[in-house]
């Protein structure tokens, strides 16, 4: 059964042809896969087949350690996204980003493709005066 009716699918394919470029979703597991899991593989999965411009990768989080500590996943399911050149862009989805997170989410895969979305020159500039490391962290609930 798929998690996306026809309706939304052509919706989401209608969108991803917006992108510009390639995008890669990192989908870090495991091999005995916990429901969540098994929803956030079977989601990408879903999700990249609705764009020749979205790959999907799947790596163990066991298996594949070296890897989860290359791009900083410290816990799963995951999902990473990769730049058309395959270079960590800082975010992640930590469980399945469906519901309110689903629109971030297809969000930052146009944003990530380099369809940007423009920001007041104010806020650039406020942004590249910050001089230290930050670390941000969302956390979306309905209520």
């Amino acid at each position: 059964m798929s998690m996306f009716d026809e309706k939304v699918q052509q919706q989401l394919k209608d969108v991803f042809k917006q992108m510009k470029s390639n995008v890669t979703l990192l989908n870090f597991t495991q091999e005995f896969e916990c429901p969540a899991c098994k929803n956030v593989r079977e989601f990408v999965d879903e999700t990249v087949a609705l764009s020749d411009k979205l790959k999907h990768v799947v790596y163990d989080f066991q298996k594949d350690e070296n890897k989860a500590k290359e791009y900083n996943v410290d816990k799963i399911p995951a999902i990473v996204l990769l730049d058309k050149d395959d270079n960590d862009t800082g975010i992640k989805y930590y469980g399945l980003p469906g519901g309110y997170e689903f629109t971030s989410f297809v969000g930052s895969l146009l944003e990530v493709s380099g369809q940007k979305e423009e920001l007041p020159e104010k806020l650039v500039n406020r942004i590249k005066n910050i001089d230290k490391d930050i670390h941000i962290q969302v956390f979306v609930l309905p209520t």
